[in-house]
């Protein structure tokens, strides 16, 4: 076992040059230290960091070695950006950073912050794909050089109901669910409302929780709506992910990636947690006032909801939807299984999605948005009337990005007064 002190390697560093950024973009620096379980006799020079921001290039960002086993690269990305990204030993998918048990591996996140003058991010990678296991590192930092992560203030607004390890029989865990209220449901005894179903509850209603701080300010959003009259009071109902989030969040498994238990989890919501929501809060349980929305892989699957579970969800938010995963098999499903109901069904994007120095002026993962799109108005759905599509200039893969557009999209789907399905 060898016990490394990352502090004296990380001071210093900047190695590994940055891939360029797109024309006017700001760029910040972020220093990624790695540890890989390679006995140094056979760490390679370098490994890579296939990441969102480069369209998932599986030859990613080259990180070299500056010790054995130990790797470090100073890299620039969009200040502000949320990054998602994972570790390969070779250049493709065929070695990506895995489980210790060899299961799949979430993908890694960091937010660039731009009020940082050093941002450094260290990780320990427990197993290759192309590798059998290893002996386990133990990695220590030195407690005098770092500085102990502060409790960021909770910004939940209204009337927040919380239902903590919510078990899941389907999926054999539990969660985090939250649940708000309109303004004056408790004045109003006989209302009735509209629910919608949010994945990656944790990033919904509060910066305490949401992933590097950023919430998509739905509590916020949602009550200035009802209170300008542009929407319908409804029930906002956050569900929190976990570490199943690639399995739970996608209908196909990816020959790399994993995943593909979408049908577990949308089971999850339709047989467990809606049938509990109606029960214990005035809802309108019909498919008609129920809707179901997320971002990136949340899109994915709540665009899959929509078509594989039209009985229960008549409305739907597919927000930047990640519809690259396992090959884009997602389109085919869609293409053939045209909706036998009706639905109203809102899908985004943003312009810079997906983009770096060499892509095209349409990136790869807008790309495959607009044959989405192509798809759905060959299947009878009319812009302004059951669909609305909105593409926004230089719109980047974050949650801040998502909450800028959150209250055009709760307008479409839950207007004021009601929306016939049609």
């Amino acid at each position: 076992m060898m016990r490394v002190s990352l502090i004296a390697l990380i001071v210093g560093v900047a190695v590994g040059a940055a891939a360029p950024l797109a024309a006017g973009a700001e760029a910040c620096r972020v220093q990624f230290v790695v540890v890989s379980p390679d006995e140094a006799v056979d760490s390679p020079a370098h490994i890579h960091m296939p990441n969102s921001h480069d369209g998932w290039n599986p030859t990613g960002r080259v990180v070299p070695r500056i010790a054995p086993g130990v790797y470090a690269a100073a890299l620039e990305f969009p200040c502000g950006a949320v990054i998602s990204y994972k570790f390969t030993r070779e250049p493709g998918w065929g070695s990506v950073e895995k489980e210790a048990d060899g299961g799949e591996r979430s993908d890694r996140q960091v937010r660039v912050d731009p009020s940082l003058k050093e941002q450094v991010v260290v990780c320990v990678v427990a197993r290759w794909a192309d590798r059998p296991p290893a002996e386990g590192r133990s990695v220590t930092l030195d407690a005098a050089a770092t500085t102990q992560p502060t409790t960021r203030p909770s910004t939940r607004s209204g009337d927040i109901r919380v239902h903590e390890r919510f078990e899941s029989p389907q999926l054999h865990n539990e969660r985090t669910v939250l649940v708000w209220l309109p303004p004056g449901y408790d004045a109003d005894a006989d209302r009735r409302y509209p629910v919608l179903y949010m994945h990656d509850g944790n990033n919904v209603f509060d910066a305490a929780t949401s992933f590097a701080g950023v919430e998509w300010g739905a509590d916020e959003s949602a009550a200035r709506l009802i209170a300008a009259g542009k929407i319908e009071p409804l029930i906002i109902v956050a569900i929190y992910n976990n570490a199943d989030r690639v399995a739970e969040y996608t209908p196909m498994r990816d020959k790399l990636r994993g995943g593909g238990n979408a049908d577990g989890y949308i089971t999850f919501i339709a047989e467990t947690l809606k049938p509990f929501i109606d029960r214990t809060y005035r809802t309108r349980p019909e498919r008609e006032h129920t809707g179901i929305a997320g971002s990136s892989l949340g899109g994915l699957v709540s665009l899959y909801a929509a078509y594989a579970y039209t009985g229960v969800f008549g409305r739907a938010g597919v927000v930047s939807p990640a519809l690259q995963f396992a090959d884009g098999a997602i389109l085919e499903y869609v293409r053939h299984r045209p909706p036998t109901m009706p639905l109203r069904i809102w899908v985004d994007v943003g312009t810079n999605e997906g983009r770096d120095a060499t892509s095209p002026a349409v990136t790869p993962y807008v790309q495959t948005v607009h044959k989405l799109v192509e798809i759905m108005e060959s299947q009878g759905f009319e812009r302004g009337r059951n669909f609305t599509y909105l593409e926004v200039e230089g719109a980047q893969h974050n949650e801040a990005a998502w909450a800028a557009r959150l209250d055009q999209m709760l307008t479409f789907l839950f207007p004021a007064g009601g929306a016939t399905l049609e």
